[in-house]
């Protein structure tokens, strides 16, 4: 259970709260899935920390990323030709190189070129890696802080991201993310059948192992079944808002990484990057028939007035939470029905709660330094070896063996 003032401190993103600040200067943000953005084509409205900006592909393919509003009179540049390797505001003509160089200013009748050299027009680097745009919104231009996990290495076609917006504030899609305990429960008949993963039904109260790490902590839930042997599934966490998390099948060679990126204080870009490090990806696999799709999983259909879209002639067929359409939407509906910005002071948790717990202490502990003036231990990314985090799941006969996997 959380304070108040401490679940205010972790939840809070937009304008000038700490936990923003803290996430902008010191990571780079997923931003757009790239095959949404065409050379020319129409700019992307973008909302992230409670902030407007536009991004675009230019005619030569670099992509720009600027404030959404013109800094002339405030029109949106999401409506601005793209032409050119610029964009040119439809309003007055002002039109702004890819690069965040001001070009032209039809408008002004003398000393063209000097008055755009004037304009404040706020642009930030951009970059593409494993089929997402990610951008720097801190000071500076964030080269050697990106963070270079297995995955960014890989060949596109063993590589997939999907993402969803939800109606609810960042950290309850990453408690969600590192919460092993809700997997039997929660996602039982969306498991049941699926690989080595419907084991977590099998026994719904994993015990934690956790181990600090430089980029965060690395936990294994360890789950004893009924011949003795354990299921375990090591996964970490990492800082901001990374799960990477075990795979569905202990033959697997490589995994999940969830990631929720704040929109504003109430809403929440869900991310999911599915990886395999041996093989591509299976294309007929159902999930992969919707890489192009603007809401992979499918997104709670639904309001508090409907319980979000649950389906109730499904539960009375079996099925456990009424969510049939995938595994994630189960995840949406129950944390959007915690409200906008849950109210941590009023929980009531036990041992099953452990890595969520672990979670809140590894933010805290990172904001506190933060505001010290400090750079936080677990975001000196020259210490740290992203490539080496890698999550793993399987049955095991004794402890001996899977306590060397944290």
């Amino acid at each position: 259970m959380l304070t108040k003032d401490e679940n205010e401190l972790l939840t809070r993103v937009s304008g000038e709260a700490p936990m923003g600040r803290m996430m902008r200067n010191h990571f780079w943000i997923p931003a757009a899935l790239s095959h949404k953005l065409v050379a020319d084509g129409a700019p992307l409205r973008v909302r992230l920390f409670g902030e407007n900006y536009v991004l675009f592909r230019a005619t030569d393919g670099r992509l720009g990323f600027f404030d959404e509003a013109c800094p002339h009179r405030g029109a949106s540049l999401a409506l601005a030709r793209n032409e050119d390797n610029a964009l040119t505001c439809i309003y007055h003509g002002w039109q702004f190189r890819v690069d965040g160089v001001t070009v032209a200013v039809p408008t002004q009748p003398q000393n063209e070129k000097a008055f755009c050299e004037r304009v404040p027009l706020r642009h930030y680097p951009a970059r593409e890696v494993a089929g997402v745009v990610w951008v720097w919104l801190g000071e500076g231009d964030g080269k050697g802080k990106f963070q270079e996990f297995e995955f960014t290495a890989l060949p596109a076609r063993h590589v997939v991201a999907f993402r969803q917006k939800v109606a609810c504030n960042w950290l309850q899609g990453v408690e969600t993310t590192m919460d092993s305990a809700h997997l039997g429960v929660l996602h039982q008949s969306a498991t049941a059948g699926v690989g080595d993963i419907e084991l977590t039904a099998a026994n719904q109260a994993p015990v934690y192992h956790l181990a600090d790490k430089p980029y965060g902590f690395r936990y294994a839930s360890v789950r004893t079944l009924q011949d003795g042997r354990a299921y375990v599934r090591t996964n970490s966490f990492v800082l901001p808002w990374y799960g990477v998390i075990s795979p569905r099948y202990s033959t697997d060679q490589g995994g999940n990484v969830f990631f929720s990126v704040p929109i504003d204080d109430e809403n929440t870009w869900y991310w999911h990057i599915a990886y395999r490090i041996d093989a591509p990806l299976d294309p007929s696999e159902p999930r992969l028939l919707y890489r192009d799709a603007d809401d992979w999983p499918p997104g709670v259909p639904g309001t508090a007035e409907d319980n979000w879209g649950q389906d109730r002639d499904v539960m009375a067929r079996g099925h456990f939470t009424g969510f049939p359409q995938a595994l994630g939407t189960e995840d949406f509906a129950v944390i959007t029905s915690m409200g906008p910005i849950v109210d941590r002071s009023r929980e009531f948790l036990g041992a099953g709660d452990g890595a969520v717990i672990a979670v809140r202490r590894t933010l805290l502990r990172t904001l506190r330094e933060f505001m010290a003036e400090q750079t936080p231990a677990l975001a000196r990314h020259e210490h740290i070896d992203y490539a080496e985090i890698r999550p793993r799941a399987t049955v095991f006969e004794g402890e001996a063996q899977w306590r060397g996997l944290l």
